[in-house]
């Protein structure tokens, strides 16, 4: 477990209602229900219930499976608004400290960052995005940061050759890359 998500206050992840709570409720409200689109009545909703689908009207009394949607807003809001204040905190603390090494670490796919401090995933060589932890520059960091040799492909979508460019993943090998020609962005 990392620093960051140990320093995040304990709330719950999901607002399932309380048994005395659905029974005033109606199944517009839930998480769960959602309006159906492509049929021909209108005010017809498809409920996602887990143990079954079923077309329901907006105003059926709630079911014992009842997920507020607001108050699940509003988990999530605080969810969010909890981890951004901790990365503010950590990042006042982390930011201005000397540069230290980036390790990788190999998850089955590749190696990946994973940043020394906070445990996260840094989404730069150059600083921790969560804690503001800045890192050394030496080779293995540039070589990481190599995107490699180009590598041309056939284009399967407009059928010309040679006209598909772009690189390997190091990490797990994928192709991502644009056509020349057709202009389609491809990543296999």
């Amino acid at each position: 477990m990392s620093v960051f998500s140990d320093g995040l206050p304990e709330r719950p992840y999901i607002a399932k209602a309380k048994p005395d709570e659905y029974r005033t409720k109606t199944c517009g409200d839930c998480v769960r229900c959602v309006e159906e689109r492509d049929c021909p009545y209108s005010g017809v909703w498809r409920c996602a219930d887990i143990s079954h689908e079923m077309i329901v009207k907006p105003s059926r009394p709630a079911c014992e499976d009842f997920w507020s949607r607001k108050a699940q807003k509003r988990l999530e809001e605080q969810h969010d608004q909890d981890t951004e204040k901790r990365r503010k905190e950590l990042w006042a603390v982390y930011a201005d400290k000397p540069p230290v090494a980036l390790p990788f670490v190999v998850d089955g796919f590749g190696a990946i960052p994973e940043c020394p401090i906070c445990g996260e995933m840094p989404y730069s060589t150059e600083q921790c995005h969560w804690c503001g932890q800045r890192f050394v520059q030496d080779e293995t960091i540039a070589e990481y940061n190599d995107p490699g040799p180009e590598v041309r492909m056939d284009c399967f979508f407009c059928g010309c050759k040679n006209t598909l460019v772009g690189h390997r993943s190091k990490y797990n090998g994928h192709f991502h890359g644009t056509c020349e020609q057709c202009g389609i962005m491809v990543i296999e």
